[in-house]
């Protein structure tokens, strides 16, 4: 009972990042914590570590090197990886239950829009976490209008954006490890559908991806990487030339691909700050359309934001260890996409289950090798009721996996 109490507390405060406070302009994410109050935990990892033990290491000190602070993130992100994971291999994993109340706060957001604005705005994530933290709420977007005659929500989430980031990936990997339930894919898709933002379309792009996922997964996960930077490279010096088309959100997401050609080289080698990107490129007109965003320290979004914070060389390996360490390239190319938006570090909720979805053929594949192996040593023990029954359940265990 305890484990299944720790991971409800865990999903709360991963789902509903507005109950997370901030202090001194750092969101203090209190589920980065909450994993080890279960001491199954702790023995979960000390079962695996040398699975995880080595790559975590090689990738926490290709951090170091270019960014501290990147450093702690992938530490961040390595503790939400392990304890989903850790959830899924025990059950007791309560990620969709809680996107499932998410929907149905959300619900309550679009409807009151509709009844009356002021109270809707009450029940957004800026007057919540106003109400709960009151000084120390972290950063959040009430972002309630209309695409398309439809008001978009944002649930528990900062904005509606990451509400859409959530309720994909989530969808994702609910296809990918669960027995699909009708009813929880309609829930997914009705959220997907009142959170509506630029996120949401990426799902469009999962599908079209879907037919060639055989064909993908046999693609080394390097291969793909560098596929989507030349790629999305190309496509965004495009844009660029045509100035994102009056678009502050395609400069955002995409004006980092351009920026690294004309980027200065020891800027480009040894990264660069948000201030500098301002002081010294602001005659480049992209940059000019996303300076709210540079002075809230975050210029750029996907893979060229790692290369500002930690430089060229640095963010390439750490590029590289992920895709080393990915199953395949298929959950690669999914990776890619479901963190485009934001850095490939970065520790909000989606980016943890895009990293989950990434490694779990490889750790499906390593939980039926064990149970199948706990099988084996159970079937040389001595027939009694007791161990027939252990039998019995890692059988029907491994049926399931």
């Amino acid at each position: 009972m305890y484990p299944r109490i720790v991971s409800a507390l865990f999903y709360m405060f991963f789902t509903c990042v507005i109950f997370n406070p901030e202090v001194n302009g750092f969101t203090i994410y209190f589920y980065l914590f909450i994993p080890f109050l279960d001491p199954g935990f702790s023995r979960f990892l000390a079962s695996t570590v040398r699975r995880w033990s080595v790559p975590l290491l090689v990738a926490v000190l290709l951090s170091l090197t270019g960014s501290p602070s990147v450093a702690v993130r992938v530490i961040s992100l390595a503790i939400c990886i392990g304890y989903i994971l850790y959830t899924m291999d025990r059950r007791i994993n309560y990620l969709h239950h809680w996107m499932a109340i998410n929907v149905a706060f959300a619900l309550v957001q679009f409807t009151l829009y509709y009844v009356d604005k002021g109270l809707a705005w009450q029940l957004g994530p800026t007057q919540l976490a106003k109400t709960i933290w009151g000084p120390y709420a972290t950063k959040t977007f009430t972002n309630f209008f209309e695409i398309f005659y439809f008001a978009r929500v944002s649930g528990f989430s900062r904005e509606a954006g990451f509400f859409s980031s959530l309720l994909l990936s989530s969808l994702v990997l609910y296809l990918f490890t669960e027995k699909v339930n009708k009813k929880m894919v309609f829930i997914y898709f009705f959220g997907l559908f009142i959170g509506f933002s630029k996120s949401s379309m990426l799902l469009f792009i999962f599908a079209a991806l879907y037919p060639f996922r055989h064909k993908l997964r046999a693609v080394h996960p390097l291969v793909i990487l560098v596929a989507f930077i030349g790629s999305v490279s190309l496509m965004a010096i495009y844009l660029a030339d045509h100035g994102f088309f009056g678009s502050e959100t395609f400069a955002h997401r995409f004006g980092g691909y351009p920026f690294m050609y004309d980027a200065r080289l020891e800027h480009l080698i040894f990264g660069i700050t948000p201030a500098d990107v301002l002081a010294h490129y602001k005659y480049l007109p992209y940059i000019r359309m996303v300076e709210p965003e540079a002075l809230a320290g975050v210029p750029f979004a996907g893979l060229p934001a790692s290369v500002a914070d930690m430089g060229l060389f640095s963010a390439l390996l750490l590029f590289g260890v992920v895709a080393f360490t990915a199953s395949d390239g298929f959950v690669m190319a999914l990776l890619l996409l479901i963190t485009s938006t934001v850095s490939i570090t970065s520790v909000t909720s989606f980016v943890p289950i895009a990293y989950v979805v990434l490694y779990w053929p490889r750790f499906s594949a390593y939980r039926a090798q064990r149970m199948q192996q706990q099988l084996a040593e159970e079937q040389q023990l001595p027939r009694n009721p007791l161990n027939r029954f252990r039998r019995a359940g890692r059988q029907a265990a491994l049926s399931r996996t």
